[in-house]
């Protein structure tokens, strides 16, 4: 038989202490979210904090009512006019793109008046409104077999 001495001894019972303390301090339990938006309740100490936003809430007051009923001859007559302008519209485009290659006019509708320009690739349209001079220019290509 070996004899162990002192030192060896207290080793031992060392690395003993050691496997028992971390073999009975693991413990696993359920993850539990517990949620601390106040705004969301679900605890009875976030009345408080609940109360003042409902407070700051009802302190809003409703917008007065527009009237907003439109007599039925105006409601007409510019549903009336939309039509119109989208009609004329519609054949000033197809007079532009339908036109031969090195064509061009000028048509004035009301305080607008619209110049047109086909060339073999593109067709230029520049609008001018007359009562202040501003002016858009709207350049497309021509593609041709499509």
């Amino acid at each position: 038989m070996s004899v162990i001495g002192k030192e060896g001894l207290r080793g031992g019972l060392c690395a003993v202490c050691v496997v028992a303390v971390a073999a009975g301090g693991a413990r696993a339990g359920d993850i539990v979210f517990g949620f601390d938006n106040p705004s969301f309740g679900g605890n009875p100490f976030n009345s408080g904090h609940l109360l003042g936003l409902a407070e700051i809430q009802n302190r809003h007051e409703a917008p007065e009512e527009l009237e907003t009923t439109v007599p039925e001859g105006e409601l007409f007559a510019s549903q009336l006019r939309s039509r119109l302008l989208a009609s004329l519209s519609q054949s000033l485009s197809t007079t532009i793109t339908d036109a031969d290659p090195g064509t061009s006019d000028t048509v004035t509708i009301g305080d607008q008046e619209i110049f047109y320009e086909r060339s073999l690739d593109s067709i230029r349209v520049v609008i001018t409104n007359l009562l202040d001079g501003t002016s858009t220019t709207i350049d497309v290509p021509v593609l041709e077999g499509l």
